[in-house]
């Protein structure tokens, strides 16, 4: 009975937020979209910025709705993209979700994603390996690391009794001796009597391996030319797991050298040519809706994933075959550093470069449990550090925001923002809601100018609406504070409003002055 009246009680908790959100936050039907020439999103020909949550399963739509985002991208559930696009709809959000024809024109569609991070790096191999009937072949540990070099590295044989794999080279070899480099752990059986036969049909080898780690070598009868190379387990040590591992087979010609050797290549995950058509497939079937591109940081010159050349060569690439572009950078969440914490202005900057005239948005972390950092090292994401990223970006040209809210230690979870970090959101994005015009308005083209005495790293955006001015200005310091000056060309005397502050300030000969903690923003308007 208890657990009834739970399941009804939450049920009721969850209509109630999604009733209240509605009556202050619900998204219109779309009708048409464009691109203003702000680089803003402009729906039934009215400003709109994207406040977004990734990756959400539809049970994580009151948590949406209660720190005031306005849109999801990417299904992170079970249903279909149709079924998860009503779900949105009955909630007033939007959804930015993968192609599917039965959304075509649909009122709560804002736009199409593909792939996320298609600049991600993997590795690929030249090399070609056919593994033999009995091989589960295991994807963590690729068939043609027995090849890449590194004895270090290791292929998975499942199972190792009887396991055989062909090897095929590209041109004719002449070799001279075989080596053989096991990996030996605990549990895992390894490999005893092997053979070697060129082109399936010549004997070039039989051995017997010993039970150690490292390269084992044996010189053949006579130098063998071959255009092929099969490898068969025979025999093994058997021990706790059928499976065992091989970590390089090398065929030496008559000077030493590894006549087998295939270091793989770093690539794109997905190549920009192959991503220019997928983009264009898509967009051949839908010229309604805009499609969303979300990049890595590798881009921005602090990072060295892809050399200069090459990230010259692959980024406009991308910029050009999207039509809505962002990144993400996590300094705490990813990289432990709240020292990096103004990388997420220095790389919006940037992406706004690589824009051009396109909308540009920023993911922003929200919470720790990073996979990549050790639970007892893991710094918090605090408030004030999300807060100030979002306004980082937005100052350097955002014009659409989303949230990275998930969590895998100390368990998984798609929303882990704690209590103190969602009012926060609920709060900020409640102030640019309110503030989206005036974000997305036309740039004062005025001289402004932001100075510290000690030179503290500061950035301002300023635009003007409806005759008044608004200036959004940051303390880019995560450690320090201290007074900045602002001056403003052709304005001589008069008051600033510091909104939401509810304080004024004197402008006096020009300029004014105001107190900012590490990472603060204040926003000002000047009435005319």
């Amino acid at each position: 009975m208890r657990i009834k009246k739970d399941g009804v009680m939450k049920k009721i908790l969850v209509f109630f937020i999604i009733s209240i959100s509605l009556l202050f936050s619900s998204n219109e039907p779309i009708k048409n979209i464009e691109i203003g020439k702000n680089r803003e999103i402009r729906i039934n020909g009215k400003c709109f910025f994207p406040l977004m949550l990734w990756l959400q399963s539809d049970t994580r739509i009151p948590d949406g709705l209660s720190i005031g985002v306005n849109t999801f991208m990417g299904n992170g559930g079970k249903l279909s993209e149709k079924e998860y696009v009503e779900k949105l709809k009955e909630a007033g959000l939007y959804g930015i979700v993968r192609f599917t024809p039965e959304l075509v024109g649909h009122d709560n569609l804002l736009g199409w994603y593909i792939e996320d991070e298609p600049d991600l790096d993997k590795k690929v191999y030249d090399s070609t390996i056919i593994p033999g009937k009995t091989l589960k072949l295991n994807p963590r540990t690729p068939l043609e690391r027995i090849l890449d070099g590194d004895i270090s590295s290791w292929s998975v044989l499942d199972p190792l009794q009887d396991a055989e794999l062909t090897i095929k080279f590209k041109n004719e070899l002449e070799i001279r001796e075989i080596g053989i480099s096991l990996t030996i752990s605990k549990g895992l059986s390894v490999a005893k009597d092997v053979v070697f036969i060129a082109d399936g049909t010549k004997e070039i080898l039989k051995a017997t391996l010993e039970e150690k780690k490292g390269l084992q070598r044996f010189p053949l009868k006579e130098p063998v030319k071959l255009s092929s190379l099969t490898f068969k387990v025979l025999s093994i040590y058997q021990h706790e797991n059928e499976y065992g591992s091989i970590g390089e087979i090398i065929g030496y010609d008559k000077d030493g050298n590894n006549l087998f050797l295939s270091p793989p290549r770093i690539v794109q995950r997905i190549p920009p040519e192959e991503w220019a058509k997928k983009y264009n497939e898509v967009k051949e079937k839908d010229k309604t809706r805009p499609i969303f591109l979300t990049l890595t940081a590798s881009f921005m010159d602090e990072f060295t994933r892809w050399d200069e050349e090459t990230k010259k060569k692959i980024y406009p690439e991308y910029a050009k075959n999207c039509d809505v572009i962002g990144f993400d950078v996590y300094p705490i969440f990813g990289w432990n550093k709240i020292e990096w914490i103004d990388y997420v202005a220095r790389g919006t900057k940037k992406l706004c470069q690589l824009a051009g005239n396109k909308p540009v948005f920023v993911w922003i972390e929200t919470n720790k449990g990073s996979r990549w950092v050790s639970p007892e090292r893991q710094k918090d994401v605090l408030p004030q550090h999300t807060r100030a990223e979002v306004w980082m970006a937005i100052i350097e040209g955002a014009t659409g925001i989303g949230y990275f809210t998930h969590s895998w230690v100390p368990s998984y979870k798609q929303f882990a923002p704690t209590e103190e970090m969602r009012k926060e959101l609920k709060r900020l994005n409640e102030q640019i809601t309110k503030l989206t015009e005036v974000i997305l308005s036309d740039p004062y083209e005025g001289k402004i100018e932001m100075v510290n005495e000690n030179n503290l790293k500061c950035h301002f955006k300023a635009t003007k609406k409806n005759g008044e001015i608004w200036i959004f200005a940051q303390n880019l310091e995560y450690e320090k504070e201290g007074n900045f000056e602002i001056k403003i060309e052709g304005i001589n005397k008069g008051k600033v409003e510091v909104y939401d502050e509810d304080r004024e300030i004197e402008i006096v000969d020009g300029k004014f002055k105001d107190y900012f903690k590490s990472l603060a923003e204040h926003i000002y308007r000047i009435r005319k």
